[in-house]
């Protein structure tokens, strides 16, 4: 892998997770609540 791929996919991976975590944040709490647990459930 080049550099310049590995610098563009690591650039869209950190723009992924800002998406999700102002989306997560803008959650009810109920709603984070269930996501928790869901993920608990699958990886513990």
């Amino acid at each position: 892998m080049t550099f310049e791929l590995w610098l563009f996919a690591i650039k869209r991976l950190a723009q992924t997770q800002d998406a999700a975590i102002t989306i997560y944040n803008q959650l009810s709490q109920d709603e984070k609540n269930r996501l928790v647990e869901e993920y608990t459930k699958q990886y513990g």
